[in-house]
Parts: C-alpha cells; sequence; structure tokens
C-alpha cells in the first residue's frame, strides 16, 4: 500500500474514533432500526420497488451516480421495511430532456411506491407532470429549482434550495465573523446566484433587525456590483473593495475567475483582511486544485459533504452520519471519499423508507402524506423536517478548505426555509 493510500486509511480511522466518542451517548444503529419494526407493514406481496431516476450518462453522469451509490448504499444496508423487501429499479435520463420523457414514462410503467431522482434541475422538470399524473411520490437528491417541489405535492427534495445556503453564509458572516463590511458581487442572469445572493440579504436584513447595540438603519453591506458573465475588470474590482473597507466579499465566480480575482487581492496586500464567500460550486476538484495558488486567501461556502479532509463537524454528526462513513468505506473502499451528491442520495432512501414504514402501507398515496408528515429524521447530511411545499427544513453546513483539502467548518444555529414563488415574485 503506498504511503498516501495508508495516510488516509489512518485519517478515515481517526475520524471514525472520533465519531464513535461524540456519538457515545447518543441514538444506535439498533434504535435506529427499531423506528422501522413498529407495525407490520400491509400487501399481498413481499417486495416494495423504489425507482431510482438518474443520469448513467450524458453531462450529469457524474453527479447521478455518485447518487446512486448513495441510494444502493442505503439500501444494502436497510434493505427491508418490517420484513418486507425493497426492491431497486433504474433507469438512465441521459442527462437530456428529450430522453428524460421516455425514462420517466417506462418507470412509471414498472410501478414503483416511490421513485428517487433526478441529478440535473431540467431533468427534474421535466419528469415533474409525469410525476403529478402517475401520483407517485419522488424525492430529489440534488435538484434547487423551488418550482420543483412549489407545483407538485408529489415531488419533494433533500438538498436545501441556493436561498437556504445564502441565509446559512450570512449566519456565518455576521454572527460568527461578526462583519459589519461586506461587499457583494452577483451575477447577472444568473439564477442559481441571485437565489443566494436574495437569501444572503434577507438573513443579514433580519441579523441587523434583532441585533442590539447596532446603528439603527445602517446596512452592513457597503458595497455591491452586479457582473456580466464576461466581466473582466479585477483590477479596477478589487479597488472599489478595498477603497470600501470590507472584510468579507461574497463572490460569483467559478475557479477560473476567483483564481483572477484572488491574484489581484494579493496584489493590494488584502488577502489577510477578507473572507470570501461562495456557492457549492467551489466544493469540486478545479476550485480545491486552484486554491493551492492562494494559500493565505480564506473562503467560505455550504457543503452537504459530512466527511471531507479527515474532519467533520461535531454538530452535523448524527448516528446515521455515522454508519453511512463506516459502511461507505466498507463497500467502496477506503480510497473512496463520500461525496455531498452521495451523502444526499443516501438520504433520499432513508427518507423513502422512514415515510413507507410511518404508511404501513405501499400505496404511492400514502407513502406521499407520510413524507409530508415527517420529522426530524436524521440522516447523514442532518436531519430532516419538510415544509409544505416538500423542501427540508434544515441547518446548513460549511465548509473551507485548508492545505488542499475540503474542511468542514460550521452548521449554523438558525434552521432555515426555502423561498416560495410568491415572495420571490
Amino acid at each position: 500500500m503506498s504511503n498516501k493510500k495508508k495516510l488516509k486509511a489512518v485519517s478515515i480511522m481517526l475520524l471514525l474514533i472520533m465519531i464513535a466518542s461524540v456519538l457515545g451517548g447518543c441514538t444506535t444503529f439498533d434504535n435506529f432500526k427499531k423506528t422501522f419494526v413498529d407495525k407490520q407493514v400491509v400487501g399481498d406481496d413481499n417486495t416494495i420497488t423504489i425507482g431510482i431516476y438518474e443520469p448513467s450518462s450524458g453531462e450529469f453522469k457524474e453527479q447521478g451516480e455518485e447518487e446512486i451509490r448513495g441510494i444502493e448504499l442505503a439500501n444494502s444496508i436497510y434493505s427491508n421495511v418490517n420484513g418486507i423487501k425493497i426492491k431497486l429499479v433504474r433507469v438512465d435520463n441521459q442527462s437530456d430532456v428529450n430522453s428524460a420523457k421516455g425514462a420517466i414514462q417506462n418507470l412509471i410503467k414498472m410501478k414503483p411506491s416511490v421513485i428517487l431522482g433526478s441529478a440535473g434541475e431540467a431533468n427534474s422538470m421535466v419528469a415533474s407532470p409525469y410525476i403529478e399524473a402517475a401520483k407517485i411520490p419522488t424525492i430529489t437528491p440534488s435538484a434547487v429549482n423551488p418550482l420543483i417541489t412549489e407545483n407538485n405535492k408529489y415531488y419533494f427534495r433533500a438538498s436545501i434550495t441556493e436561498s437556504q445556503r445564502g441565509a446559512g453564509l450570512a449566519e456565518y458572516v455576521y454572527s460568527v465573523l461578526g462583519s459589519r463590511k461586506i461587499a457583494t458581487i452577483s451575477m447577472k442572469n444568473d439564477s442559481a446566484n441571485t437565489a443566494m445572493q436574495r437569501g444572503f440579504n434577507s438573513k443579514i436584513s433580519e441579523l441587523e433587525q434583532g441585533t442590539s447595540g447596532d446603528s439603527p438603519g445602517v446596512s452592513s453591506i457597503v458595497y455591491q456590483k452586479a457582473v456580466d458573465v464576461d466581466f473582466e475588470s479585477y483590477g479596477k474590482l478589487v479597488k472599489s473593495i478595498k477603497k470600501s473597507d470590507a472584510d468579507v466579499v461574497v463572490v460569483p465566480f467559478g475557479a477560473e475567475n476567483s483564481d483572477k480575482l484572488f491574484s489581484e487581492i494579493e496584489k493590494e496586500n488584502l488577502e489577510k483582511k477578507i473572507t470570501f464567500v461562495g456557492s457549492s460550486n467551489w466544493n469540486n476538484e478545479d476550485f480545491i486544485a486552484m486554491m493551492k495558488s492562494h494559500p493565505k486567501i480564506k473562503v467560505v461556502f455550504p457543503s452537504d459533504s459530512v466527511f471531507s479532509g479527515g474532519k467533520t463537524t461535531t454538530k452535523s454528526v448524527t448516528a446515521e452520519t455515522q454508519r453511512f462513513i463506516i459502511e461507505y468505506a466498507k463497500k467502496y473502499g477506503n480510497d473512496s471519499e463520500p461525496t455531498s451528491n452521495a451523502a444526499l442520495g443516501y438520504d433520499s432512501y432513508l427518507l423513502a423508507i422512514n415515510a413507507i414504514n410511518r404508511a404501513n402501507s405501499k400505496k404511492p398515496e400514502d407513502i406521499r402524506k407520510a413524507l409530508s408528515e415527517l420529522s426530524n429524521v436524521r440522516g447523514a447530511t442532518g436531519v430532516f423536517t419538510f415544509d409544505e411545499y416538500g423542501n427540508p427544513i434544515k441547518s446548513v453546513n460549511l465548509s473551507t478548505i485548508k492545505s488542499g483539502k475540503v474542511i468542514s467548518l460550521y452548521v449554523t444555529n438558525d434552521k432555515t426555509t426555502a423561498e416560495n414563488m410568491g415572495k420571490i415574485k
């Protein structure tokens, strides 16, 4: 075994020992399983079918396969509900809206009691009317468009929305960093960034109103700038940020453009003063690799990961977090690090079987009702309760990057709620 693999194995072992000590007085695996033996599930046969509607090819292949890994891991652990076997069936929507139509129709013909998927906003949007017509409860692990769940009472999501992520970042910036000088850079015509910025600004305003001692009517946001996708004036932007005296900057850029911004920041010797806040897209290999060129730049971003760089945030650990990490290493190897998508796929399956157990039924309509009533279900990424639109009411996990590793940093004290379309309009 190479030194790198040995180091990774030791890191995982130390993490598991830490988690075991944290959870010594918490719910055990056996106690968790007892939630599935309250009643005898009714039905004529001994199988419940859960459909997987994910891309195994095309643009979202990687994300889809990660979610499938999490689903299949959960199924290998919890393969039945009260003795009734869970059967998984899969279709490939090919990351393509035209193929997605046929894929969801074929899956519905298999008569699943619940459907899990899909990665990719468009794939979920395409499936939505077919799911509603078939009246089959469906959980998307990662799609965040509010229209997916709000306009369809059969569609739920495991991931928090961009507005919730923005609210979580605002809590950290305002309450933990104590910043009262915030600069926000937004991207024009980018719905995801707009939603995150809206959630961030709304939470900052809420915190300002509830904080005694701050100057009334004085905003903590000292500089705002909206840029186009082809923006290149980073030197001028940094001079404006410096003039504003901001100590936190909310950034809409990916790895390539953040690299340009950070280079200009270093020219002005601002790297020690400013913390940069970004989206969950920063939790990827390109951004992590880019950050090696800027070791003194401080970044914070949302992440659903429960294990990153050999460290986990204590507040985010549940009994299911512990089991997920242990079983993932056993099934896929110590060299395979679980991703946010895998964890969300895992949690989507757990939510489905919790609802099946609560419904005491294999009928999709009964399971949908049970899903809508779930409360405080502990998953790998946190504790789940759904709002009236099928969105999770959850705390937000935040991460940073140190020495080339994504490190869990903070879990919000406040549970966040998704925006509804009425508020957005």
